[in-house]
C-alpha cells in the first residue's frame, strides 16, 4: 500500500466536474469527439493525438503500446524503475508487510500452515517432499524474512511446527536481478532454507517445471504491477489500444543530443525525419518524435549518467489510439469476456477508459501449471468485475519520487491533501503515467474475477475471495499489539495505528485463495465473510439486456 498521512476524497460533485470535459485533440474529427465527451472518465485520455487514417495501421511499427511503454520503464535492466534496483521500498512507498511488520508476515505463515498440515493429512504432500513457499515478486525479501523468522519462533516450542519448518524452502522469484540480490543480501542467514531466483511471474513455467511444486505460491501487491493494455471501450461496444508516442522539445533535444553518443543520436534523427513525414507531415519542426527503438536508445545512453533524473524529464508523451484488433491477444480476449464488458458498458449507458491486465491471466495459468499439489494466495488491490469497471475511483495509480506528494494509503481518483500551514486542501493527480518516466511505480487494479476463471482452466479452484483483513482469521496473531520496536517513537507508533485502522476496515485490499484440484479436500479458509467473484446478471433493465446484446456482438468481433 502506497501511502502520505492525509487522505480527502473529492465529493461526487467535484469529480464530476474533474473529469466531465476533456480537449479534443488535434485534428480530432466530430465523431471521434462526440465519442470521447460520452466516455465516462475522458480525463484519463492524456495528449491524445491524432494520425492520418491512412497512417493508423503504421502506428504499431513505429511506437509502442501502453502496455509496452509501461513495460520498459518498469521492467528494463538498465533504466526500468525495478529492473534497474532504483526503486526504494522505504522512501518511494510503504506496504503492508512493512508497516505491520512483522504480523503480517506472521498471519500469512499460520494460514500456510495450516495448508500444509492439511496435505499432509490428505497424503497429498509425503513427509520427505520438499514443500515450498515460492513468493513471485517479493520486492527486498522483507515479506520473506518475516515467515522464516516465525517459523524458527514457532519450531522452539511446537513439535509440529519444527516439522513444517524442517520441511519448508522459501523461494524468491523476481524479474529484476538486482531485487533478487536484494533479497538474497538480506536472506541469507537461512541458508538452504531460503533461495532467491530470477523469474518473470507471467511465465513461471520457463523456470519452474510444470507440475513440480508442491506447497504455497504467494505474492503480495504484484499483478497489480504487470503491464497492461490502455483501451477506450465505447457505448456501442468499438474497441481502441492506446500507443504511446514519445517526445521531446527540439531546445531540449539539442541540449541533451550533447551528452548522447554519435551513433544515438542519428538513430533519433532518422527516426524522427521517418515519423515526421509519416504521421505528422504538416505539423511544426519544433518536435523531435521518438520511436521505440530511439526511445529505448536514448535511455540506454543515459542510464548509468550521474544526471539521468535530469535527463528524462524534458521527455514528453501522447496517445495514438488504434483498433483493438492491431493487438490479437487484447482482441482474442475482449472476444472472450464480451459478455461481461457488455453488460458494464450497457448499465452505464457510457464509455470507458479501461486498463486491461492480460498479464494476470497469464500469471494465473502458470502457477496452476507449475503447481503440482498446494495453494495460490494473491493479496492485492482490485475487485470483482463490477468494482473494476466502475469509474467512481482511479484504476490506474502511480508512486514515486515525481508523485511522493500526491499519494494516499487509500484508493483514490483525484483526491486532496491538507496543507499544515493554510488548513487548505490542494487537488492531486495520482494517475499520471507519463510523469517522471521510469522513476516512478505504476500500478492498476487487479480484476479478480478474471484471475478466477482464468484460473478454472488451470485446474485452480477459488476457495476464498475478500478483504485483505481476514489474513487474520483463525490465527492466534494479536495485530493489536504494538510492536516493540515503534513502541517508544509517536510517530511510528500512530503510522502503525492508521494502517491497522485500514487493515481492519479497508474494502480496497483483497485476498484470494485458490487450490490446485485433488490438493486436500477438506479445507477451507477460516473466515465467514467472503465477497462474491460473479457478475450480478439481474440488475438491467429490458432495454439495457437490448443493448448489452448489441455490444456484446460488437465486441466478440474485434
Amino acid at each position: 500500500m502506497r501511502a502520505i498521512r492525509f487522505r480527502f476524497f473529492l465529493t461526487p460533485i467535484l469529480l464530476a466536474a474533474a473529469v466531465a470535459w476533456v480537449a479534443p485533440a488535434p485534428g480530432l474529427r466530430a465523431a471521434e469527439t462526440g465519442s470521447r465527451q460520452q466516455l465516462q472518465n475522458p480525463a484519463e485520455l492524456r495528449n491524445e493525438i491524432q494520425v492520418p487514417p491512412a497512417a493508423l495501421s503504421a502506428v504499431p511499427d513505429f511506437f509502442p503500446s501502453f502496455l509496452d511503454y509501461q513495460d520498459l520503464i518498469m521492467f528494463h535492466p538498465q533504466f526500468g524503475y525495478y529492473g534497474s534496483g532504483r526503486v526504494s521500498f522505504s522512501a518511494d512507498y510503504q506496504t503492508f508487510p512493512i508497516v505491520l511488520s512483522p504480523y503480517f508476515g506472521q498471519m500469512i505463515a499460520e494460514q500456510i500452515f495450516r495448508m500444509w498440515e492439511g496435505m499432509r493429512q490428505a497424503g497429498t504432500l509425503g513427509p520427505k517432499d520438499t514443500f515450498t513457499i515460492a513468493e513471485f515478486g517479493a520486492g527486498d525479501g522483507a515479506l520473506a524474512e518475516q515467515i522464516l523468522n516465525y517459523l524458527g519462533e514457532k519450531s522452539k516450542a511446537d513439535p509440529r511446527w519444527r516439522e513444517f519448518a524442517a520441511q519448508t524452502v522459501y523461494a524468491c522469484y523476481d524479474r529484476s536481478p538486482a531485487l533478487s540480490q536484494s533479497q538474497r543480501k538480506r536472506n541469507e542467514r537461512f541458508g538452504k532454507r531460503f533461495e532467491a531466483r530470477e523469474a518473470d511471474a507471467t511465465d513461471p513455467a520457463a523456470t519452474i517445471r510444470p507440475g513440480s511444486l508442491k506447497g504455497v505460491v504467494l505474492s503480495n501487491e504484484l499483478p497489480d504491477a504487470f503491464s497492461v493494455h490502455k483501451v477506450i471501450l465505447s457505448a456501442g461496444g468499438a474497441a481502441e489500444v492506446a500507443f504511446v508516442v514519445p517526445s521531446i522539445a527540439a531546445k531540449a533535444w539539442s541540449k541533451l543530443s550533447q551528452s548522447v553518443p554519435a551513433a544515438v543520436a542519428e538513430q533519433v534523427k532518422a527516426a524522427n525525419e521517418a515519423i515526421q513525414n509519416k504521421f505528422f507531415p504538416s505539423r511544426p519542426a519544433d518536435t523531435i518524435y521518438l520511436s521505440r527503438a530511439s526511445f529505448i536508445a536514448l535511455l540506454e545512453s543515459q542510464a548509468s549518467s550521474k544526471t539521468y533524473a535530469a535527463a528524462v524529464q524534458p521527455l514528453e508523451f501522447h496517445e495514438v489510439y488504434v483498433p483493438a484488433s492491431a493487438v490479437p491477444e487484447l482482441a482474442a480476449h475482449l472476444h472472450r469476456y464480451a459478455h461481461l464488458y457488455a453488460h458494464e458498458l450497457a448499465k452505464a449507458n457510457r464509455g470507458s477508459v479501461t486498463y486491461i491486465n492480460l498479464g494476470e491471466e497469464k500469471f494465473i495459468q502458470g502457477m496452476g501449471r507449475i503447481l503440482g499439489a498446494g495453494y495460490v494466495m494473491t493479496i492485492d488491490y482490485g475487485d470483482n468485475w463490477e468494482g473494476i469497471l466502475t469509474e467512481d475511483r482511479a484504476h490506474l495509480r502511480t508512486y514515486g519520487p515525481a508523485h511522493q506528494e500526491e499519494n494516499s494509503h487509500a484508493e483514490g481518483l483525484e483526491f486532496a491533501t491538507l496543507d499544515q500551514d493554510t488548513g487548505q486542501t490542494e487537488d492531486r493527480d495520482t494517475s499520471d503515467p507519463y510523469r517522471g518516466p521510469t522513476l516512478n511505480d505504476i500500478t492498476t487494479d487487479v480484476n479478480f474475477s478474471l484471475m478466477a476463471a482464468e484460473g478454472q482452466s488451470a485446474g485452480l479452484t477459488t476457495v476464498y475471495f475478500g478483504a485483505q483483513k481476514a489474513l487474520s482469521s483463525g490465527t492466534t496473531v494479536s495485530v493489536d499489539v504494538i510492536p516493540l520496536e515503534r513502541r517508544n517513537d509517536e510517530a511510528l507508533r500512530k503510522e502503525y495505528q492508521s494502517w491497522l485502522k485500514d487493515f481492519k476496515s479497508s474494502d480496497t485490499f483483497k485476498l484470494m485463495v485458490q487450490q490446485k484440484a485433488n490438493t486436500d479436500g477438506t479445507y477451507a479458509y477460516p473466515d465467514k465473510e467472503a465477497e462474491s467473484l460473479a457478475l450480478n446478471e439481474n440488475d438491467l433493465a429490458p432495454g439495457q439486456r437490448k443493448a448489452a446484446s448489441e455490444i456484446e456482438k460488437a465486441l466478440s468481433g474485434q
